[in-house]
Order: C-alpha cells, then sequence, then structure tokens
C-alpha cells in the first residue's frame, strides 16, 4: 500500500492534481481502508458495498477499482446517492465535501449500523466520521478517529492508525 501511494502521490506532486486525480488517490485509500479494519463476521458472505453521497468522480474511481478487486473474498459493489436520507446497508460510506451538511443526518439517522464513514472534508472526525480527508502542502492525508470507528463496532489497524493524523 505505502509503495503504490507513494508513487502515486510524487505523480500528482510533480504534475499538478486535478480533481481526477485526488479522485483516484482517494479510491485507493478507500480501498486500502477496506483491507485494514475488522469487518462483521456476519456480513462476510455477502457484497462488500461502498455508497458514495455527491461525488460522482470518487464513484468512478471506485468502480473501476471495483471491476478488478474484492475486500477478502468479498465482490465490492459501489452505489451511488444524493442524499443520505436513501442509505441502505453499506460497509463504507463516503461523504463528499458538497454534501457535509449531511454529516449531522448521517451520524443521527443511522447510529447502530456498522459502517465506516468517511468523509471528503477536513475536519468531520470531530463530528463523527472515523476518517476525513485532508489536503495539506499539496499531499493528500487523512484524519483517523479511532474512537468513532470502534463505536460503530468496527476495528481499526494499527498500521491504519499509524499512517494517518490520530485525532483522538
Amino acid at each position: 500500500m505505502r509503495k503504490t501511494l507513494l508513487l502515486f502521490s510524487l505523480v500528482l506532486l510533480f504534475s499538478g492534481i486535478s480533481k481526477a486525480q485526488i479522485a483516484q488517490l482517494q479510491a485507493l485509500y478507500i480501498y486500502n481502508f477496506a483491507k485494514n479494519i475488522g469487518w462483521p463476521v456476519e456480513d462476510s458472505n455477502k457484497d462488500f458495498v461502498i455508497t458514495v453521497i455527491g461525488d460522482n468522480q470518487l464513484a468512478t474511481e471506485l468502480n473501476k477499482l471495483a471491476a478488478t478487486k474484492s475486500v477478502g473474498s468479498r465482490k465490492v459493489v459501489v452505489k451511488e446517492l444524493t442524499t443520505a436520507n436513501g442509505l441502505q446497508k453499506s460497509d463504507i460510506v463516503y461523504l463528499g465535501e458538497s454534501k457535509s451538511s449531511q454529516m449531522t443526518n448521517l451520524i443521527t439517522a443511522h447510529n447502530d449500523n456498522k459502517y465506516l464513514i468517511v468523509s471528503g472534508k477536513k475536519g468531520h472526525c470531530a463530528q463523527g466520521a472515523g476518517i476525513s480527508f485532508l489536503s495539506e502542502g499539496g499531499k493528500l492525508k487523512y484524519e483517523i478517529s479511532n474512537r468513532n470507528i470502534s463505536k460503530r463496532g468496527l476495528q481499526v489497524s494499527q498500521k491504519m492508525l499509524s499512517l494517518g493524523i490520530a485525532v483522538d
């Protein structure tokens, strides 16, 4: 994971970062997050569902990965929504920056669901997200809240914690 992300980050640094390239990098991160979270055993025979709210480019990039990758033995399925209201069973829910005002609704309406909330807006871990993307010095990074991830009944690997910016 580190080599792939490092190489991709270097390419982006020297070529100017476009929104499409950011979406490609975020998709790689999200796929790697999926591999480094302890998911409920009862879901191991089901599709691995990633729901993207408000970011078509990211959904496109995740669909490209889903065509050739899996999470363990689970087939990856990407769903797109325009609001958090239609959310159904998911393993990862990504809330795009343009929909950041829906974070409170996402947290409270689906409080007992076991899914990882990833946000495209810095600081959302303080509002309940497990992971929030941010750009710092031209690099894509992520904040991570072990507390928020644990509240959802999930376990995060030490490797993933050490690579992110811990907020609790």
